[in-house]
């Protein structure tokens, strides 16, 4: 018994041995996949002008609506017409097109149209800003001050927008010409879902037969390495966005008197349908743009944690249930499940006829509309709950190469401007239009590039949006460098 212990044990030792070596290997050969660019000028912009454009770009209400009815079109011909008198060689030298009634289409002919074109995408309209919340300065005021443009859409995203067009302004006025063509896409109903903008201009471009190396839109943004251990600033561009479906749980049952309710109301039946959906949430994972993430990452980070990261095949579980325990870090990793809306009753001694609620989902790659919906079913598992759609759904698109030179040509741009960041791919948790563009390209890259702390990113969609000026040079900055590296 003792010389088979004894083998078992040296066996054992050795095991651990080849394990702690493997692991301090992969460590040490955990190389940066930093990009370092050529040093280079970077473009002159004309910070006043754009400063005043946006300023008058936020002072005009571009609310989107599902229902078209309720939109206005004068404020968004008005916004063209601003853009038309604050950027003349755009609309001179540009081939200028109005699709699908608001959205514009912006073609600037390279001297190769044959090469793959580039695409710049933002959108002009904004979600409203109700009069309940705690504005300092007036949502569509467009002030500058105290080193800010304050208003709605400030960073969502009329800055990319004006930020897009003065690059151009500023390039023309250099006299630059593109080696291929740019094309600048600005939807007007992203808010709700660019089915009407977006999905047009796509539509119009794959018609003409226009391929491009890759799309840019809003997206990820720079924010603090402290979640992640990193002494540095992170600029993370998304390989792709979550998909989202969004489902109606409505149950019926005959109104009357609540004195004398049956053994189970419409409430009672949807809230067992809803305890059932909220108390199972779907299981975490990591998919490809997060793993991409943690090895941008990983060789920037001292040890232990490097090693931590370079060892993903046998430390998974452990980052998984770490990621678990912040819901924005919990999103990154799940298909997440978020009842928004519950409706049902309106009179305190009256059963109501029917009751609903409405559940969100935003998918993780992999994850099918089809899928989420069934898995559902099943967990309502009740006939008398109808379980339908309530808007079109769509899966989380194919993530964007990241291995190739589209992704080498963001990153050099964004080192190139602001060089003391780290660069990561990663994936957005929300939802924009820039899906619809699948049908020009493969490679639709996220990106606003604007520095938020967790106090920023509340401002969006949320009370007293700005831009800080010096924020938005560099913005400007980063859209003129990419045209010229990457059709220059």
């Amino acid at each position: 018994m003792k010389p088979f212990i004894k083998k078992t044990s040296l066996l054992l030792g050795a095991i651990v041995l080849i394990l702690i070596g493997t692991v301090l290997y992969r460590a040490l050969t955990f190389r940066s996949m930093q990009i370092t660019p050529e040093e280079r000028v970077l473009p002159e912009v004309n910070l006043e002008r754009a400063v005043a454009a946006l300023s008058s770009a936020l002072q005009l209400e571009t609310l989107s609506s599902r229902d078209p009815s309720e939109m206005d079109p004068g404020v968004f011909q008005a916004l063209h017409v601003l853009l038309e008198e604050r950027f003349p060689l755009v609309h001179q030298k540009l081939r200028k097109e109005r699709i699908g009634g608001l959205s514009l289409l912006y073609q600037w002919p390279g001297t190769d149209s044959s090469q793959k074109a580039i695409v710049f995408l933002a959108h002009q309209d904004v979600v409203p800003a109700p009069e309940g919340d705690a504005w300092i300065r007036p949502p569509f005021g467009g002030e500058v001050a105290d080193g800010y443009v304050w208003g709605r859409g400030a960073m969502d995203d009329k800055g990319s927008l004006i930020a897009i067009l003065e690059a151009v302004e500023s390039l023309l006025e250099q006299g630059f010409q593109p080696g291929r063509d740019i094309y600048c896409c600005f939807g007007h109903d992203e808010e709700v879902g660019g089915y009407k903008g977006a999905a047009v201009i796509a539509a119009t471009l794959a018609e003409r037969g226009v391929k491009a190396e890759f799309t840019l839109d809003e997206g990820l943004v720079i924010v603090g390495g402290d979640m992640f251990g990193v002494d540095r600033d992170i600029a993370l561009v998304a390989l792709t966005e979550k998909g989202y479906l969004s489902l109606e749980l409505k149950t019926e049952s005959e109104p009357g008197h609540s004195s004398t309710p049956p053994r189970e109301t419409a409430i009672g039946a949807l809230a067992t349908a809803v305890t059932r959906v909220a108390e199972s949430p779907m299981s975490a994972r990591m998919t490809d743009p997060v793993r991409h993430m943690f090895r941008y990452l990983g060789p920037e980070i001292s040890f232990p944690m490097r090693a931590f990261f370079a060892n993903l095949w046998l430390t998974r579980p452990l980052l998984l249930k770490q990621l678990a325990g912040s819901r924005t870090t919990d999103a990154a990793i799940r298909t997440t499940t978020a009842f928004t809306i519950i409706e049902g009753g309106h009179t305190e001694n009256v059963l109501p006829a029917e009751a609903r609620a409405v559940v969100n989902y935003r998918l993780l790659p992999g994850d099918t509309v089809e899928a989420v919906t069934e898995r559902t079913r099943r967990l309502v598992n009740d006939d008398r709950v109808a379980i339908t759609p309530t808007c079109e759904a769509y899966p989380s698109p194919d993530p964007s190469q990241v291995d190739g030179p589209a992704f080498a040509t963001v990153h050099t741009a964004i080192r190139a401007v602001f060089p003391e960041v780290i660069v990561a791919p990663g994936l957005m948790l929300g939802g924009s239009d820039s899906h619809h563009y699948h049908v020009v390209t493969d490679n639709i890259y996220g990106f606003l590039p604007l520095r938020m702390s967790q106090e920023d990113l509340e401002r969006m969609h949320g009370p007293n949006e700005r831009l800080g000026i010096e924020d938005f040079s560099r913005m400007i900055m980063f859209y003129a460098t990419l045209m010229e590296t990457t059709a220059g």
